[in-house]
Protein backbone atom coordinates (compact mmCIF):
# COMPACT_ATOMS: atom_id res chain seq x y z
CA UNK A 1 0.00 0.00 0.00
CA UNK A 2 1.25 3.31 -1.08
CA UNK A 3 -0.18 6.08 1.53
CA UNK A 4 -1.41 9.06 -0.48
CA UNK A 5 -3.70 12.20 -0.52
CA UNK A 6 -5.19 12.66 -3.74
CA UNK A 7 -6.68 15.84 -2.75
CA UNK A 8 -9.09 17.53 -4.99
CA UNK A 9 -7.02 17.68 -8.38
CA UNK A 10 -5.78 14.87 -10.41
CA UNK A 11 -2.24 15.07 -11.10
CA UNK A 12 -3.21 12.86 -14.51
CA UNK A 13 -4.43 15.77 -16.59
CA UNK A 14 -6.66 14.29 -20.13
CA UNK A 15 -5.67 17.67 -22.38
CA UNK A 16 -7.76 18.28 -25.07
CA UNK A 17 -4.92 19.64 -27.96
CA UNK A 18 -5.49 21.94 -31.44
CA UNK A 19 -2.03 22.16 -33.23
CA UNK A 20 -2.09 24.28 -35.84
CA UNK A 21 0.93 26.34 -37.78
CA UNK A 22 -0.78 29.39 -39.22
CA UNK A 23 0.17 29.30 -42.48
CA UNK A 24 -3.37 29.88 -43.88
CA UNK A 25 -3.91 27.29 -46.65
CA UNK A 26 -0.72 27.48 -47.99
CA UNK A 27 -1.29 23.85 -50.40
CA UNK A 28 2.24 23.38 -51.17
CA UNK A 29 4.23 24.15 -47.88
CA UNK A 30 5.92 21.68 -45.67
CA UNK A 31 4.83 21.09 -42.02
CA UNK A 32 6.67 22.80 -39.66
CA UNK A 33 7.53 22.13 -36.03
CA UNK A 34 5.24 24.00 -33.66
CA UNK A 35 5.76 21.99 -30.35
CA UNK A 36 9.58 21.93 -29.81
CA UNK A 37 11.09 18.58 -29.14
CA UNK A 38 10.38 17.50 -25.07
CA UNK A 39 10.00 14.82 -22.62
CA UNK A 40 7.33 15.02 -20.80
CA UNK A 41 7.07 14.69 -16.45
CA UNK A 42 5.03 11.18 -16.48
CA UNK A 43 5.30 7.10 -16.11
CA UNK A 44 3.94 7.42 -19.45
CA UNK A 45 2.35 9.35 -21.76
CA UNK A 46 -1.06 7.65 -23.90
CA UNK A 47 -1.67 9.44 -26.99
CA UNK A 48 -4.88 8.33 -28.93
CA UNK A 49 -3.65 8.33 -32.82
CA UNK A 50 -4.60 11.83 -34.58
CA UNK A 51 -6.76 11.19 -38.01
CA UNK A 52 -4.09 13.74 -38.80
CA UNK A 53 -0.70 12.93 -38.23
CA UNK A 54 2.08 14.63 -36.70
CA UNK A 55 3.22 13.48 -33.79
CA UNK A 56 6.73 12.45 -34.13
CA UNK A 57 9.31 10.79 -31.72
CA UNK A 58 13.00 10.58 -32.22
CA UNK A 59 14.18 7.63 -32.33
CA UNK A 60 17.96 7.54 -30.84
CA UNK A 61 19.36 4.48 -32.45
CA UNK A 62 19.02 5.64 -36.02
CA UNK A 63 19.48 9.45 -35.07
CA UNK A 64 15.70 10.20 -36.80
CA UNK A 65 12.28 11.34 -36.59
CA UNK A 66 10.14 8.54 -36.59
CA UNK A 67 6.07 9.39 -36.88
CA UNK A 68 4.28 6.62 -35.08
CA UNK A 69 0.75 7.54 -36.47
CA UNK A 70 1.76 7.49 -40.59
CA UNK A 71 2.86 4.11 -39.08
CA UNK A 72 -0.76 2.89 -37.79
CA UNK A 73 -1.85 4.17 -40.81
CA UNK A 74 -0.04 1.93 -42.80
CA UNK A 75 -1.26 -1.44 -40.22
CA UNK A 76 -4.66 0.25 -40.57
CA UNK A 77 -4.59 -0.52 -44.21
CA UNK A 78 -2.58 -3.70 -44.22
CA UNK A 79 -5.42 -5.25 -41.70
CA UNK A 80 -8.32 -4.19 -43.67
CA UNK A 81 -7.22 -3.15 -47.08
CA UNK A 82 -10.81 -2.28 -48.32
CA UNK A 83 -11.68 0.17 -45.39
CA UNK A 84 -14.77 -1.84 -44.14
CA UNK A 85 -14.21 -1.28 -40.46
CA UNK A 86 -13.84 2.58 -40.66
CA UNK A 87 -17.55 2.90 -41.47
CA UNK A 88 -17.69 1.66 -37.71
CA UNK A 89 -14.57 2.73 -36.27
CA UNK A 90 -12.46 5.41 -38.01
CA UNK A 91 -8.74 3.88 -38.42
CA UNK A 92 -7.63 6.07 -36.24
CA UNK A 93 -9.49 5.46 -33.59
CA UNK A 94 -8.37 1.95 -33.08
CA UNK A 95 -4.63 2.63 -32.00
CA UNK A 96 -2.57 4.28 -29.23
CA UNK A 97 0.80 5.51 -28.63
CA UNK A 98 2.13 4.96 -25.46
CA UNK A 99 5.32 7.09 -24.62
CA UNK A 100 7.42 6.74 -22.14
CA UNK A 101 8.09 9.50 -19.99
CA UNK A 102 10.63 11.08 -17.28
CA UNK A 103 9.15 9.54 -13.94
CA UNK A 104 9.46 5.82 -15.70
CA UNK A 105 12.97 6.85 -16.61
CA UNK A 106 13.89 7.38 -12.85
CA UNK A 107 11.94 4.45 -11.14
CA UNK A 108 13.28 1.79 -14.09
CA UNK A 109 17.00 3.59 -13.19
CA UNK A 110 17.25 4.81 -16.70
CA UNK A 111 16.43 1.11 -18.06
CA UNK A 112 13.53 3.10 -20.09
CA UNK A 113 14.38 6.48 -21.25
CA UNK A 114 12.49 8.97 -21.63
CA UNK A 115 10.96 9.31 -25.38
CA UNK A 116 11.65 12.66 -27.38
CA UNK A 117 8.87 14.10 -29.18
CA UNK A 118 7.34 16.95 -30.88
CA UNK A 119 4.49 17.82 -32.75
CA UNK A 120 4.72 19.58 -36.33
CA UNK A 121 1.60 20.35 -38.37
CA UNK A 122 1.01 20.93 -41.94
CA UNK A 123 -0.61 24.27 -42.75
CA UNK A 124 -3.86 23.01 -44.22
CA UNK A 125 -5.50 20.85 -41.68
CA UNK A 126 -4.74 21.70 -37.77
CA UNK A 127 -3.94 18.15 -35.72
CA UNK A 128 -6.30 17.10 -33.10
CA UNK A 129 -4.97 15.01 -30.08
CA UNK A 130 -6.03 13.69 -26.59
CA UNK A 131 -3.39 12.91 -24.46
CA UNK A 132 -3.84 11.46 -21.30
CA UNK A 133 -0.19 12.35 -19.04
CA UNK A 134 0.10 9.41 -15.74
CA UNK A 135 1.36 10.91 -13.42
CA UNK A 136 1.68 9.73 -9.67
CA UNK A 137 -0.64 11.08 -7.02
CA UNK A 138 -0.14 14.44 -5.39
CA UNK A 139 1.41 13.18 -1.98
CA UNK A 140 2.82 10.03 -2.88
CA UNK A 141 5.73 9.19 -1.36
CA UNK A 142 8.14 6.78 -3.27
CA UNK A 143 10.08 3.97 -1.33
CA UNK A 144 13.62 5.11 -2.71
CA UNK A 145 15.41 2.62 -1.96
CA UNK A 146 13.31 0.13 -3.57
CA UNK A 147 13.42 1.78 -6.75
CA UNK A 148 17.11 3.18 -6.68
CA UNK A 149 18.65 0.99 -4.67
CA UNK A 150 20.71 1.81 -1.01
Amino acid sequence: NIAHDEGQVSMSPHRICRYSNGQGSKRKAKPSEIFGAHTDTTFVTIVPAAAVSGLEVYDEDSLQWYRPELNARKHAKSVDPKGEMDSKFPWHSRYLVVMPGELLQITSRNNIPASVHRVVAAPEIPRLSAPVLLRARPGTKMDVERYMGS
